[in-house]
């Protein structure tokens, strides 16, 4: 009898381990300065139990939404620190069109570049969570 109550805990003590709650929670939100879109920007959501990083790229109205990896969206529930790096299309490189945006939101972007020093913290809690970032 003391065999089936082992087998039945090796079994069953796994299945219980991924009860919690969910894995990962879809995250969509808008990054705006003086109350205007930033676009073109990366943002980095770095988890405080220092485990891979969700991003999202911010589009011509600000707009983001968080992916894990290529096939999965969204974030881990938790706390993260959000650090942003302004990426220019192909077409800004190459001169085709003029900079998404100016020198100044450049310089107010590349502030909050360093996770270390960003000040941006977030904690995600729930599916569907809208998260608004307001640069100063």
């Amino acid at each position: 009898m003391n065999s089936r109550i082992i087998l039945c805990l090796v079994i069953v003590a796994p299945l219980a381990a991924g009860c919690g709650g969910p894995k990962f929670v879809k995250v969509t939100g808008r990054v705006t300065h003086k109350g205007q879109p930033v676009p073109s920007t990366q943002l980095r959501f770095m988890p405080d139990n220092g485990e891979r990083p969700s991003n999202g790229l911010t589009d011509d109205d600000g707009n983001f939404h968080l992916r894990y990896s290529r096939t999965q969206e969204g974030a881990p529930p938790g706390g993260y620190t959000v650090f942003l790096t302004y990426v220019p299309s192909n077409e800004e490189e190459n001169k085709q069109i003029p900079p998404k945006a100016s020198k100044e939101l450049r310089a107010v972007i590349a502030k909050y570049g360093d996770p270390k020093t960003s000040g941006l913290h977030y904690e995600i809690k729930k599916n569907g969570q809208y998260v608004e970032i307001e640069l100063k």
